[in-house]
């Protein structure tokens, strides 16, 4: 049974929240004893999206034996005031930040609402739209005569991360990525595919612990030799082989996670990303 305290916590955006929402995992994970419960308000712009959220806040803290934690990242100063109004107590990103900033850099800031993810700058919303349609594109070794275009190649066995990582760089990062699959050919030349050969210094491999390869290939195909353990320890071992071999660079992604791998990646490959400011 579950002994831990529940707490309740909102992210309050004028955008798509997810910049304030990766900031509290960030800082829950200094309370391991505690299970975060959480809901996302995004695109609070107006009067009435604010007054939504507050309702369903308080009807959560009058069912609740803890004050809910709520973050914002509202530019927005009537609408922040809407939740003082109400008892509603919030952490709010930019008032703890930009005063200091602003007196460091002796301007004034927009406070500009959606700019946190770029939302208003269309040629960061076209690059990442294309990096994202070229991670599709691209996944699974498929149209392997373009991959040489992609920032980053990424290659390890069937459900170690690469599909995940690779939107993810596309996302965050406005990087055009690629995966490709190692297969049993592969294992058995114990080196890349000669296709992959002219782009090596844009792959990095992925692998990840036999164990927790075994229990996720389970849950898509159980009682299978796909899954067995055996076959797990077997293919990793042969793509570590032709990581060393070959002279890449990769990462084991059995307890990182997504954020550290494309961090790790970016920086071991010295890629300069794209879409982060």
């Amino acid at each position: 049974m579950d002994s831990k305290k529940i707490q309740n916590v909102f992210f309050i955006s004028d955008s798509t929240g997810i910049t304030i929402e990766s900031l509290g995992h960030s800082l829950f994970t200094q309370f391991p004893d505690i299970t975060f419960e959480k809901k996302v308000f995004p695109f609070v712009t107006k009067k009435e999206n604010a007054e939504k959220a507050i309702s369903h806040i308080k009807k959560v803290a009058t069912n609740s034996q803890n004050t809910p934690i709520v973050f914002t990242s509202l530019a927005d100063e009537d609408l922040k005031n809407l939740f003082a109004a109400n008892d509603i107590s919030i952490f709010d990103i930019f008032s703890s930040f930009i005063p200091e900033m602003e007196s460091h850099l002796k301007t004034q800031a927009s406070h500009a609402i959606g700019e946190t993810h770029g939302v208003g700058n269309t040629s960061d919303y076209l690059q990442r739209i294309d990096a994202l349609n070229f991670a599709l594109s691209h996944d699974d070794g498929m149209k392997l005569d373009t991959i040489e275009h992609a920032d980053i190649i990424l290659t390890g066995v069937s459900r170690s991360g690469k599909t995940p990582t690779c939107l993810y760089l596309a996302m965050h990062y406005n990087l055009k990525t690629a995966n490709y699959p190692l297969t049993d050919s592969d294992f058995e030349n114990s080196y890349l595919p000669e296709t992959l050969r002219a782009s090596q210094d844009q792959i990095f491999g992925l692998t990840i612990s036999p164990t927790q390869l075994c229990k996720i290939r389970t849950e898509r195909k159980p009682n299978s030799k796909y899954a067995s353990f055996e076959q797990c320890e077997f293919e990793i071992k042969k793509a570590e082989s032709i990581y060393k071999n070959s002279k890449l660079p990769f990462i084991d992604t059995s307890s990182v996670s997504i954020e550290e791998i494309a961090t790790t990646i970016i920086q071991r490959l010295n890629l300069k990303p794209q879409g982060k400011w």
